[in-house]
């Protein structure tokens, strides 16, 4: 809305103030009121500032509405990033969950395995006991696990403009993993140029430099237009018509300090501008770097951190059943597979949530993640 409306006032600073309409009524006892009596007049007049400062005006709003459009397009992105964001810590929540619930299952089934074994003697209480506190240390971590779901929720249905109670289901299949479909050296180059918020304070700049130039202006004179005509007792076609200039009489304290101000202004705007820019780059780069390092940390964890712990695991479980381990390290198998697991679900989410700001702050798609309408 706000976008709209600073489009919406670009054509009135192209235009002309409003004229003025009076009326007059002259009675002064001269001769020829009193040859035909006192006179009434009506009047016109218009203010025309110097005819560049319209068109400086205007250029000047021009800038400022399409500052504002990149700002629009900045929070579409933002919203965008936390939409995806919040979708993928609700799917690595609920495959969490689901992941220490089927620990859960896997713990009794090793304590009653530990009891089947200790029932024939071949290992003490403390196996049975050490499986017990297992499983109340992952009934902790599905409480924690639960409250970050609902958190992660509340904030998703904010985003979305629905109640922060409505429910959100995902799909039970797997999601598939974002990829980049851009070089990341080639980033850099695309967020220079595409990078909504450099491109905002650039129009800011713009905006400054055509109100410099204004303050510049006001050393030059506007015009006031007037005409007058008299319609009771006048003579016939008698009319009055001026034209007055304004002086800038006070250069020294108005022109001089509006001009300094602008100035200064137009200072802030540049280094407003190469703020932004640096801040860009070093959030492009430094997000290039993480999204690299997620990148194959997925990929460690899908070809063989996943792999060798699940047949760690299966390994330290046929062993115990025959008895050619001990329970600590069944346990410690059981426990490392799924905090790979685990692993892989928060790597994924914090991956996807780098490659999100990485696109918010570069402007443009750079992967597999949905982008909308946006241009």
């Amino acid at each position: 809305a706000r976008a709209d409306a600073e489009h919406s006032a670009i054509r009135s600073q192209y235009w002309l103030d409003n004229p003025k309409v009076g009326i007059m009524h002259e009675s002064n006892l001269n001769l020829m009121e009193q040859q035909m009596g006192p006179m009434t007049l009506w009047s016109v007049s218009q203010e025309v500032k110097f005819p560049a400062k319209y068109f400086l005006m205007g250029a000047a709003q021009k800038a400022k509405a399409l500052g504002a459009d990149e700002e629009l397009d900045a929070k579409r992105l933002e919203v965008r990033r936390k939409v995806i964001a919040g979708y993928f810590n609700l799917f690595a929540a609920d495959r969490i969950i689901a992941l220490l619930e089927a620990q859960r299952e896997t713990l009794r089934e090793v304590a009653r395995a530990a009891e089947s074994r200790r029932a024939t003697g071949a290992v003490s209480q403390q196996d049975e006991m050490k499986a017990h506190v297992e499983q109340t240390k992952i009934e902790n971590e599905l409480l924690l696990a639960q409250e970050e779901r609902d958190s992660t929720e509340a904030m998703l249905n904010a985003v979305l403009g629905q109640d922060s109670y409505q429910s959100i289901q995902l799909p039970k299949e797997e999601t598939q993993t974002p990829q980049l479909r851009v070089a990341l050296d080639e980033i850099p180059k695309l967020a220079h140029t595409n990078a909504n918020h450099v491109k905002h304070f650039q129009y800011l700049v713009d905006e400054a430099s055509s109100r410099k130039t204004l303050a510049a202006l006001g050393y030059a004179p506007d015009f006031s237009f007037s005409y007058r005509r008299a319609f009771v007792n006048a003579p016939n076609n008698a009319f009055a018509a001026s034209v007055e200039m304004s002086i800038p009489l006070w250069f020294f304290t108005k022109q001089s300090s509006e001009f300094a101000q602008a100035s200064a202004l137009k200072t802030e705007a540049d280094k407003n501008l190469e703020k932004t820019t640096r801040e860009i780059q070093a959030d492009v780069r430094s997000l290039t770097t993480k999204v690299r390092s997620r990148e194959k940390l997925l990929q460690i964890y899908e070809t063989a951190l996943i792999p060798q712990s699940t047949s760690t695991m299966n390994s330290s479980r046929s062993a115990y059943q025959a008895g050619r381990t001990n329970f600590i390290e069944l346990l410690d198998s059981e426990r490392s597979l799924y905090e790979t697991r685990i692993g892989y679900y928060r790597n994924l989410a914090q991956y996807v949530d780098s490659l999100a700001r990485l696109e918010e702050m570069a402007g443009v798609s750079l992967s597999t993640l949905p982008f909308g309408d946006h241009p």
